[in-house]
C-alpha cells in the first residue's frame, strides 16, 4: 500500500497536491479516480463565495415623546393591549428613578401581515419605474430591551417595552415633524421583494414583508411550567437572522427625561440585499485566538491538547468558476474540454 502522489498540474496547482494520508493502490487508478480518491491539499488563489449583497440603503430618525405613567405594566394586569407596555419585570417606578438607561432594538412590528385596520404598511412598485420598490410605513411597534443603570454606571435592573411609531394623528406620541403618522421612501430592488403568508392558517396569500435583523432566538418554552394564557399578547418571532429582500436595522437612545416623561430616539436602517455569487482573492483561514488555561495541573495528554493550539480544518476548497477540464484519456489529454 503506498501514498496517493499526483503532480499532474493539470489537476492539482500547489507542490503538495494529491498527497494524503488514505491507502490506496494508485498504480491502477485513472486520473479522474485518484483526484477523487485523494482530493487536492492546495490552496486556491481565488475563492467563490456567496455573500449577502446590499443594492440599497437608507436610513431615517423618528422619536416618540411618551408619559411614564401612560405606560401599561402587563406583568401587574394582565391586558390585551400590546403596544405602549412594560414587561419582563421593568416598572414606572424603574423609569422614574433610573440615572442612567440604556437601550437596544430587539424586535419590530412592521404591520404588514393581517391588518385588523385600514391603517397598515405596504410596498408596491413605484411609478414608472419597475425596478424601484416604495415602502410606506405605519404603526409599527418597536421592543425595546432596557438596562437602568445607578450613578455608577452599573446595571441594576433589566426589562423590556414596547413603544409605537408613526401612529394615526389621534394617537399618543403623534408629532408631525419628529413621529409623523407615516413615512415613505423607494430603494433599489431589481430582484424583487421578499413575501409573507398573511393568514398561515388559512388562505395562501402572500403580503410584501420587510425581514428585521434583531435579536430574538427561536419560540420554544424553557423549561419552565408555562401557566395558561387568558389574555392576548404579541408573539415574538425569530428574528436573528439575514435574509433576501428588504431588511431593517434599528439603533435607540434616549433624548431627554424626566420624572414624567420620556422622549426615546430611533435610527432605522433599510437595506435591499441579495445573495450573489463573487470570485475573490484570499489571504488563508481565519485562525481565533485561543484561551490560556487559568491553573498549572498534573500534566496529561488531555492537558496538553486543552494548552496547545486550536484545531484548524485543513481541507480546503477548490478553485472553481474555471474551464471545465477533459478526463478522457486523461493520462494523454492535455486540452481543454
Amino acid at each position: 500500500m503506498s501514498k496517493c502522489s499526483n503532480t499532474d498540474t493539470r489537476f492539482f496547482k500547489a507542490p503538495n497536491a494529491g498527497v494524503c494520508d488514505i491507502c490506496h493502490p494508485c498504480d491502477t487508478m485513472t486520473k479522474l479516480e485518484a483526484t477523487a480518491m485523494c482530493p487536492p491539499i492546495g490552496e486556491p488563489k481565488c475563492l467563490t463565495m456567496m455573500a449577502p449583497v446590499v443594492f440599497d440603503e437608507a436610513g431615517i430618525n423618528l422619536c416618540r415623546v411618551f408619559a411614564i405613567d401612560d405606560l401599561l405594566d402587563v406583568c401587574e394586569r394582565p391586558s390585551n393591549r400590546t403596544t405602549d407596555i412594560l414587561f419582563d419585570g421593568l416598572t414606572k417606578c424603574d423609569l422614574e428613578n433610573a440615572n442612567t438607561i440604556q437601550l437596544h432594538v430587539v424586535d419590530i412590528d412592521f404591520n404588514f401581515i393581517c391588518p385588523e385596520t385600514c391603517r397598515f404598511s405596504e410596498i408596491r412598485p413605484s411609478k414608472n419605474t419597475p425596478n424601484l420598490s416604495r415602502i410606506v410605513l405605519r404603526d409599527i411597534d418597536v421592543t425595546l430591551s432596557v438596562s437602568i443603570m445607578d450613578s455608577t454606571c452599573r446595571v441594576c435592573k433589566e426589562g423590556m417595552l414596547t413603544l409605537r411609531y408613526l401612529p394615526s394623528e389621534n394617537c399618543p406620541g403623534f408629532s408631525e415633524e419628529t413621529n409623523p403618522s407615516n413615512i415613505a421612501f423607494d430603494l433599489y430592488t431589481p430582484y424583487g421583494i421578499s413575501y409573507a403568508p398573511e393568514n398561515p392558517a388559512g388562505c395562501n396569500k402572500l403580503v410584501p414583508t420587510i425581514n428585521f435583523i434583531g435579536l430574538v432566538e427561536g419560540q420554544h418554552c424553557q423549561n419552565c411550567d408555562c401557566p395558561e394564557v387568558c389574555h392576548d399578547f404579541h408573539e415574538f418571532e425569530a428574528n436573528n437572522s439575514l435574509r433576501q429582500g428588504i431588511s431593517a436595522q434599528a439603533l435607540a437612545k434616549v433624548i431627554a427625561k424626566d420624572d414624567e416623561c420620556m422622549a426615546v430616539g430611533i435610527t432605522l436602517y433599510f437595506k435591499a440585499i441579495y445573495f450573489v455569487q463573487y470570485k475573490f482573492q484570499h489571504e488563508g483561514l481565519v485562525v481565533p485566538p485561543k484561551f490560556l488555561a487559568a491553573s498549572n495541573t498534573e500534566e496529561s495528554s488531555c492537558k496538553i491538547f486543552c494548552e496547545g493550539d486550536l484545531l484548524e480544518p485543513c481541507i480546503q476548497p477548490l478553485d472553481v468558476a474555471e474551464r471545465p477540464k477533459c478526463f478522457q484519456n486523461a493520462c494523454n489529454c492535455n486540452k481543454k474540454c
